[in-house]
């Protein structure tokens, strides 16, 4: 069975799509109390698939150039405090990675 160049390139886009929707608005699940649709904070999972995706297509960042993620990335502006990685015996202001 020969593939449609079409049908495969409409699929591609609709994965992207799909993709960059569940990263930008959240992953869709049911919640069980109500069984409506409500969204959530993409998993490990699904990002795996999205980092996965972008390895497959050879999607990388050319040297010299950045993007909004990257600059939060390196800014720490991250949607989360950081306290997970604070030094519970530090008097110190300033998050550092804790290990033990």
């Amino acid at each position: 069975m020969k593939t449609d160049k079409s049908k495969m390139d409409g699929l591609f886009d609709k994965f992207a799509e799909l993709l960059a929707e569940t990263l930008d608005q959240g992953k869709a699940v049911i919640d069980k109390d109500t069984g409506e649709i409500t969204r959530v904070t993409p998993d490990a999972a699904t990002l795996n698939v999205v980092r996965q995706f972008l390895k497959d297509t050879g999607t990388v960042l050319q040297p010299g150039t950045s993007h909004e993620a990257v600059e939060r990335l390196r800014n720490r502006e991250l949607p989360f405090g950081g306290e997970e990685y604070e030094d519970p015996t530090s008097t110190d202001s300033i998050a550092v990675p804790w290990r033990a």
